[in-house]
């Protein structure tokens, strides 16, 4: 081996044994007790503790705020209904008769015809082979429209047999029938709104003028009968028709969304929030109407309820307004 080689061969020999030595004697100083090394590759850009990039550890009693959306609770006039469907009938509706025989030898009213007490609708002759009679008259016994024509002239009348039939149309009665748990909150005398598809945008008024005095043994309800004043015929005899009774009304009354009411333990609470906390609050609920829920008590006019995100809540969350809604 040549001398400079020789030479090469020594120093890498020193440094490696010196490299190891270093090493291991690093090792022993750090890891004495109370010792730390003053610098390490394996903890650059870190602290003891803390985050890669140097920043304050997370705090683990940091409290989650759940985001929600909120409404405010009004005061305003509401009122309870009950809707039910039914149909339209006339108040009265007769079928005209004759007590005579012979043929009809004119008939003086159509389909449609308004008439009075007593009009004539139509005359009979009663003339037989070789005998004579007067006409005999055959006249309405109510006012009302002609809903019927049954006969032609000509044709021979018999008593007995209908020839026209009548319908009062100044009043016509809305029959509904009210379900067996629900009857102890009708009577007669009380209000009802009807609307009609024929006129969407319209209600006509009337009220509760009879209850059946028993309930129908296969519906379990009770037939209910709405009296409307009739102005200008618009409600007619086989009309389908949504009654709404008014049970009740409440002139300041205090509403929160329906939305608001969240069943927990057998009860429906509500959430308050109250500087970004959520309380829980067992409201007492008067009634429920459309989207809105009556509140007797428990919360009170602008309180701010949850609407969205109350089903995760607990009382004591902290949350986050992040709507209001109208």
């Amino acid at each position: 081996m040549k001398k400079g080689v020789r030479i090469v061969v020594i120093l890498v020999v020193v440094l490696v044994v010196l490299a190891v030595g270093g090493y291991f004697g690093y090792t022993r100083l750090s890891g004495q007790e109370g010792e730390k090394p003053a610098l390490s590759f394996l903890s650059f850009g870190s602290r003891a503790g803390g985050s890669p990039s140097g920043g304050k550890p997370g705090n683990p009693e940091e409290k989650f705020s759940v985001p929600v959306a909120v409404a405010a609770a009004k005061r305003e006039s509401v009122r309870e209904t009950l809707n039910l469907y039914g149909s339209v009938f006339a108040e009265a509706e007769v079928s005209i008769l004759t007590t005579v025989n012979g043929k009809i030898s004119e008939i003086k009213v159509e389909e449609g015809d308004f008439v009075r007490k007593d009009q004539v609708l139509a005359v009979i002759d009663r003339d037989q082979a070789g005998l004579k009679f007067a006409p005999a008259e055959v006249k309405s016994t109510i006012a009302g429209v002609v809903k019927s024509v049954l006969i032609q002239k000509g044709a021979t009348a018999n008593p007995g047999v209908p020839l026209f039939q009548i319908v009062d149309m100044d009043v016509v009665e809305v029959v509904i029938d009210v379900p067996e748990k629900r009857i102890g909150q009708v009577r007669v005398g009380q209000a009802v709104e009807i609307s009609v598809v024929s006129y969407p945008d319209r209600l006509f008024y009337g009220t509760i003028d009879r209850l059946s005095p028993v309930l129908d043994p296969v519906s379990r309800s009770l037939e209910t009968r709405v009296r409307v004043v009739n102005r200008g015929y618009q409600l007619k005899p086989g009309m389908f028709a949504e009654a709404s009774i008014i049970l009740r009304r409440r002139d300041d009354a205090i509403t929160v969304p329906l939305a608001a009411l969240v069943d927990k333990e057998g009860r429906q609470v509500v959430y308050v929030i109250q500087q970004e906390v959520a309380r829980e609050v067992k409201p007492e609920i008067a009634f429920v109407q459309g989207e809105s829920a009556v509140v007797d008590s428990g919360i009170a006019e602008g309180d701010l309820v949850v609407v969205i995100g109350q089903q995760s809540l607990s009382g004591g969350d902290a949350v986050t307004v992040a709507e209001v809604k109208e």
